[in-house]
């Protein structure tokens, strides 16, 4: 079965509509995750203490020379790749 370009790109569009829907249904699961699972304590120490990682980071890049917009790109980057990793680490 032969596919033209235009049935192509309809395809697509179609399953990146359907990702999108997709992923607002993971941001729901999510919600109800925090909602009714997580300890709300722990989560208050987490919060403190990736807001301290970052407070701590930005103020070293800064001392380095960085500029504000520069440094707060690098540093939410390092903190998505430590919590990207450790999130790889809890697979069950």
């Amino acid at each position: 079965m032969k596919i033209t370009k235009r049935q192509l790109k309809r395809i697509i569009k179609e399953e990146k509509a359907r990702l999108r829907e997709y992923g607002d249904q993971q941001q729901s699961a999510a919600d109800r995750a925090i909602g009714t699972y997580f300890d709300v304590r722990m989560m208050e120490s987490f919060t403190a203490l990736v807001d301290d990682i970052y407070n701590n980071a930005m103020d070293a890049a800064r001392e380095d020379g960085m500029l504000d917009d520069e440094a707060y790109d690098a540093v939410l980057a390092g903190i998505r790749k430590l919590v990207e990793e450790e999130i790889m680490e809890m697979r069950y």
